[in-house]
């Protein structure tokens, strides 16, 4: 199969203050016409780096050799109107965050008009536009085509960052971690719609962690660490018969979903919380209610439950742990904690509910002051229980020993921290107080999967002290079954199932639960037949 994308021996350097980083070494790979190759590795493995030398988007400061072909034409050395028309008529690049990508001040449609008038001029702009949308999935095209970017979920986003990259038909087709932070039903038809331009006489390139994701759509994986490739073959070949150390611990590192959760004794302490039918209303425009967000939820909540909220995106998930997290105010119903309706506490009292509850956001560099050290971080809700200095001190140390962490890094700052240390420092903050309940916002979304395996290590160790309660809002469903003892479905605003972790993986009641079981990926799935 002759090659429509050639890579030889390309490397990339970078220079720094301190020396000169070599982001890419002797990296040589080929796509063919017609075929699916994922790159998966660690991040600052290079994955994306490679997209940025073939779309001639690097750093200003960093200097390429090696080759680059397109169909047989070297394309490492164009400039001005060629680039130009290379980028978008000849290799298009979907980005990583489609809301960050598109531009916050113009529609949708509007933006796909642009990419029209700069590659391919003529006709109905908004009609084209409105068929682009529909060929990519995007429910309701002539609706969505007037939104701006931050009035859709993150899939429709990503559908729109597609419909862009494809308006002027590519013959590549690159997509940079085109699934992160989706669930796991928009995983699939995200990676299944990206897959399928192939189809088309097309070559893609996918470039993820998520490697379980990538073997059920490529035809060949790629593998990457440090700057060069350790692995490149099959798909099948490549999860079955890794012949590199490193992909072997890639792989050993993803949660399997079939793996059934170790039997633990279930010692239930005191009721902590009880949310009693319990409806959020967003208001929308003009003071007019929106569709409710949550309705007729009940829940209670003990010491020693280790809970998963799970569902699509758009469906609840988040909007119930802020509720129970005091950050909402319920429309209808009550949440009870301890037997108080917090609702109803004045601002003073429900800040003295912190030292009860504490919360790990889901992406970790993002949730820390970039002004503030380590120490002040950790420091922070501790200052709501414990004046003395010396004694905040020693706590200190002692949040930072139990998540892992040397209490030298108090001294760091979230700049200097690798995204497992800083989630680790979320985990630290939010149990230096000691908290009854800890809530968990996708705490490993964000993370590659060997740093994912060892905050899952940490969190399942924490769990099974069974001397707080935890809940967990996921998308992973391999690890809500490797953690949690019970599971929550939500779907449109409502709870369609609740029961034991087993029950609800081998026996699931609801059609929205069998959905999302059906959808998640796991490693022993059969990649897709040669065509």
């Amino acid at each position: 199969m002759s090659a429509l994308l050639d890579i030889r021996d390309l490397a990339v350097t970078i220079p720094t203050a301190e020396a000169e980083v070599e982001a890419l070494r002797g990296v040589s790979l080929s796509l063919a016409q017609n075929e699916v190759v994922g790159i998966v590795g660690e991040s600052g493995g290079g994955k994306s780096m490679i997209a940025r030398a073939v779309t001639h988007m690097l750093p200003g400061a960093a200097r390429m050799t090696g080759g680059i072909e397109l169909d047989g034409r070297d394309v490492a050395t164009l400039a001005g109107p060629d680039l130009q028309a290379f980028r978008g008529g000849d290799v298009a690049l979907c980005f990583q965050s489609p809301r960050s990508a598109l531009s916050p001040t113009r529609t949708v449609g509007k933006q796909m008009a642009d990419r029209f008038r700069a590659h391919a001029p003529g006709g109905d702009l908004r009609a084209r536009a409105v068929e682009a949308f529909k060929a990519v999935g995007l429910r309701e095209p002539e609706r969505q085509i007037d939104r701006f970017p931050h009035e859709m979920s993150g899939g429709m986003c990503q559908r729109v960052m597609i419909a862009l990259a494809l308006a002027c038909s590519p013959r590549v087709l690159i997509a940079d971690e085109p699934t992160t932070g989706l669930d796991v039903t928009l995983t699939g038809e995200i990676l299944d719609l990206i897959a399928a331009q192939a189809r088309d006489g097309r070559g893609v390139l996918i470039i993820s962690h998520d490697i379980a994701a990538l073997s059920k759509v490529c035809d060949r994986l790629v593998v990457i660490e440090a700057g060069r490739i350790v692995e490149d073959g099959p798909t099948r070949a490549v999860i079955h018969a890794p012949k590199s150390d490193y992909t072997r611990r890639l792989i050993d590192a993803v949660p399997d979903i079939r793996r059934k959760r170790a039997v633990t004794d279930e010692k239930r302490g005191e009721t902590l919380m009880v949310l009693s039918d319990v409806g959020v209303t967003y208001q929308g425009r003009f003071g007019r209610n929106r569709k409710p967000a949550l309705a007729g939820v009940n829940l209670e909540i003990r010491k020693g439950d280790t809970i998963a909220i799970v569902g699509e995106s758009g469906s609840g998930k988040s909007t119930l742990s802020r509720t129970i997290m005091g950050m909402l105010k319920p429309t209808t119903g009550r949440v009870d904690f301890r037997g108080t309706d917090i609702a109803r506490l004045s601002f003073g009292r429900k800040r003295g509910l912190r030292r009860h509850m504490q919360m790990v956001y889901q992406d970790p560099l993002d949730a820390l002051n970039p002004r503030m050290s380590v120490e002040d971080i950790v420091s922070d809700p501790l200052r709501l229980v414990e004046r003395d200095a010396a004694r905040r001190s020693a706590l200190i140390d002692r949040a930072l020993t139990e998540v892992g962490l040397d209490p030298t890094f108090r001294t760091r700052l979230p700049h200097e921290l690798s995204g497992g240390q800083a989630q680790r420092v979320g985990l630290a903050r939010a149990l230096a107080i000691d908290p009854d309940l800890v809530v968990l916002d996708e705490p490993t979304s964000a993370l590659d999967v060997t740093v994912q395996a060892q905050i899952l290590t940490l969190i399942r160790r924490l769990t099974e002290r069974r001397d707080r309660a935890y809940v967990m809002v996921s998308h992973d469903l391999a690890t809500v079954r490797a953690l949690c003892d019970r599971v929550v479905v939500v779907d449109a605003g409502r709870i369609v199932e609740d029961g034991p972790t087993e029950q609800i993986f081998t026996d699931p009641k609801s059609p929205k639960t069998r959905a999302l079981l059906d959808a998640a990926p796991h490693l022993a799935d059969r990649p897709k037949e040669d065509a």
